[in-house]
């Protein structure tokens, strides 16, 4: 039987690592193909597979047609893939030994990205049933909100009216979330929206709970699951992208699945898919494969596509990790300016400057801030950078930052200045240093114009001195240059906690067109400058035809 050969085959491939896949797909896969091949057959498991209810799936997977996509047309039952049929096995297949018309699982957890086919999925286990369970069957999708109720329904038309044989046997409303209806069994499928008491007195036989990782509560979901207590066959779909939802039902649901996976928690009567990629894997090609269970190359390089362009604008990275990667995110997480894991992979132990023309950043304060200053050159498309902090002593006392400075300058990390203020006769005596220091060739000197004017004025008549205004226009390229170079792994800095501290601390501001300058999280507790200073450097190292063609080409484009 094609159907229950193409679940096995897909078990046998992700086990062999022959597909790409995730932990936890692996271990579902092991189960399947364990209960299949032993626990079916020993006395004391109450389920089996059930080949004749499966052969009904499998030769009405003959008369149904895709309507959309790359196999509009194409017989479902030649189009249908490995992780679609071990879906459908698990539901339809597996019953009780002792009542074969009876559903082994009673939940269904399809956690998956965007473009898998997850909608069309549901639509035709929809369908499915409909044809199959008992006469006067109710069958609900329930959504946060209207439109997404759509979704589930609309692919439910489309594929009834793109099948001749099914057609004539269903009503489709034209409402476009109106009730669909078969008429062989008098089931309906009717779409719900999760508002609250909504959901109560009704009698559903399978309930699909759609984006149930935008839900925060559990309300209307139980009171759906309440409904079915005299069905005979309850199925409760959980059917999810992730998003950027501090506060979902679905982290938790996750944790469940995961334990239930593990063998923590036992649960026979759940069946798990969680396709996702790790957030330190996103930038390799790997986990496209991992995180995309559904081969459609077309997906892939369009994906690829997407996250170059998310490497420059932050503004597209929330869409790009929730819904291609499926990566949970805390609400307005994306404010970060980077991924602190990606920086740190980025630092070594020394910079060697010798003998290499450099930039110096300069960030110029007097009590609470940290001046910092940076040292940096570009080297076959590559950033070698390192910072310094400089902060006066008698300010420590009152600092609202939970850091110890005074052990970060012993590891060489920042210089205290006695006093109220930070010493800038110290500062230049720094910058002075550098040329000898590292064998080195100062190009220019970047600086804020805020600060120390006359100790600018003294530096300006031995090296050229760049007073750069903090806007916009000035910072935005190079503030999204340098973030897609730490994601590329083109960026190297000398190891400073102190440096990663700021960096953590470092969120974006954005202004027209999709510009971003940098700004603290928290204004009175948290310094950026040892980051600003990087930033500073970097608008000297862009070259003209990198700044236009990699930021400005984007931000020209009609989106």
């Amino acid at each position: 039987m094609k159907l229950l050969d193409d679940a096995l085959k897909y078990c046998k491939d992700v086990i062999d690592d022959a597909e790409i896949t995730t932990d936890e797909v692996k271990q579902q896969c092991k189960k399947f193909l364990y209960d299949y091949e032993i626990k079916q057959h020993e006395d004391n498991f109450e389920f089996f597979l059930c080949a004749k209810k499966l052969k009904i799936i499998n030769n009405l997977l003959k008369i149904i047609n895709y309507a959309t996509g790359f196999v509009a047309g194409k017989s479902v039952y030649d189009g249908i893939v490995g992780f679609q049929a071990l879906i459908l096995v698990a539901i339809f297949g597996w019953r009780y030994k002792n009542d074969k018309n009876k559903f082994r699982y009673r939940d269904v957890v399809l956690f998956i990205p965007r473009k898998n086919a997850k909608t069309f999925l549901i639509a035709l286990i929809f369908i499915l049933l409909m044809l199959t369970e008992q006469n006067f069957s109710e069958f609900y999708s329930v959504c946060i909100d209207r439109d997404l109720a759509k979704e589930v329904r609309k692919a439910m038309a489309q594929i009834i009216t793109a099948s001749p044989a099914l057609e004539k046997h269903f009503f489709v409303s034209e409402s476009e979330i109106g009730i669909i209806k078969c008429t062989l069994t008098h089931s309906f499928y009717y779409p719900r929206t999760s508002k609250a008491n909504k959901n109560n007195s009704i009698r559903p036989a399978a309930v699909c709970a759609d984006e149930v990782g935008a839900f925060t509560s559990n309300d209307n979901i139980q009171a759906m699951r309440k409904g079915q207590l005299s069905v005979k066959n309850p199925l409760m779909f959980k059917t999810t992208t992730a998003y950027a939802e501090s506060d979902s039902i679905m982290l938790e649901e996750l944790e469940y699945d995961r334990a239930v996976l593990e063998g923590t928690v036992t649960n026979e009567r759940i069946f798990i898919l969680l396709y996702y990629a790790l957030r330190e894997e996103v930038w390799d090609d790997m986990a496209i494969y991992k995180a995309n269970p559904l081969r459609v190359e077309e997906n892939y390089e369009e994906i690829k596509s997407d996250r170059e362009i998310a490497k420059i604008k932050i503004s597209e990275q929330e869409e790009l990790l929730t819904k291609n990667f499926n990566i949970f995110l805390d609400t307005n997480e994306l404010d970060k300016y980077l991924d602190i894991r990606y920086w740190k992979k980025c630092k070594v132990d020394n910079i060697n400057f010798e003998g290499k023309e450099v930039i110096v950043g300069v960030d110029l304060s007097v009590t609470t801030d940290l001046t910092a200053v940076s040292i940096m050159y570009r080297e076959d498309n590559k950033i070698y950078c390192k910072s310094h902090g400089f902060l006066p002593e008698d300010s420590l006392a009152e600092r609202r930052e939970n850091i110890d400075y005074r052990n970060y300058a012993e590891l060489g990390y920042c210089d205290i200045h006695k006093g109220m203020t930070v010493s800038y006769t110290k500062v230049e005596e720094y910058i002075r240093s550098i040329e000898e220091t590292y064998n080195c060739k100062i190009i220019s000197i970047v600086t804020d114009p805020m600060n120390a004017k006359e100790m600018m004025e003294r530096l300006s008549e031995d090296f050229d001195v760049i007073m750069l205004k903090q806007t916009y226009t000035n910072l935005s390229p190079a503030t999204k240059e340098f973030r897609k170079l730490v994601y590329d792994g083109n960026v190297f800095y000398e190891k400073n906690e102190l440096l990663d501290w700021n960096m953590k601390n470092a969120i974006t501001t954005k202004g027209k067109a999709d510009d971003e300058m940098l700004q603290k999280e928290n204004k009175n507790k948290q310094r950026i400058d040892m980051v600003a200073v990087l930033i500073f450097g970097m608008t000297q190292l862009i070259v003209e035809e990198e700044k236009y063609s990699a930021v400005d080409a984007l931000d020209k484009m009609d989106w």
